[in-house]
């Protein structure tokens, strides 16, 4: 498999792009929208005082509204992501391991792509990268493997272009996850 026009990317643009398929630049831990609104909505509740006054305002118990402003502190300050391509996302991801030691940037270089599809003998081990991105693939409802198959087509420049133009317009990688849990259910099923 050739690269795909990998040469055309700055490394910055490399790092918009995960190993698996999922386009980090439109990921919120990437762009840091949640930790903008956090702040804001941190700030707000907190000066006005509204743990004082949650049981009269808004019906709820103090000790709730203080859970609720400590889970937007940790918001807030959470560390932004700068993309799987840059040391961010899962530090022991296989998927990555795999296109790193394969030398590849994405999947879409890979002529096995997508594993998970043809190495359902790896099912009882989560720390394959096929079985790993098989998880990826349903939390994403198989828009990552989307855009692998994409950048088999038209190559990682085209891809970026037309990706930062979704999320010129809004696009979020929440716009795609699944709204089942499936990172639940699969530490439930492999007992981790």
């Amino acid at each position: 498999m050739h690269n795909l026009d990998r040469n055309k990317l700055t490394t910055k643009e490399t790092y918009l792009i995960a190993p698996c398929g999922i386009y980090c630049g439109a990921c919120d831990r990437f762009l840091g929208k949640s930790n903008e609104l956090a702040k804001e909505l941190y700030r707000v509740i907190d000066g006005f005082n509204i743990v004082d006054v949650a049981p009269i305002v808004l019906g709820v118990d103090q000790d709730k509204m203080q859970e609720f402003l400590a889970v937007l502190a940790k918001l807030r300050d959470a560390v932004i992501c700068p993309g799987c391509n840059a040391g961010g996302g899962n530090p022991v991801c296989p998927v990555k391991a795999c296109v790193q030691d394969k030398g590849f940037l994405t999947c879409a270089e890979c002529d096995k792509m997508p594993c998970n599809l043809i190495a359902p003998q790896h099912n009882n081990d989560p720390m394959t990268a096929c079985v790993h991105l098989e998880i990826i693939t349903k939390r994403y409802a198989n828009w990552n493997i989307k855009n692998l198959e994409h950048i088999k087509a038209v190559g990682y420049r085209q891809l970026v272009d037309e990706m930062q133009e979704k999320v010129k317009k809004g696009f979020l990688t929440s716009d795609v996850i699944s709204s089942e849990p499936i990172i639940t259910q699969a530490l439930n099923k492999f007992n981790v």
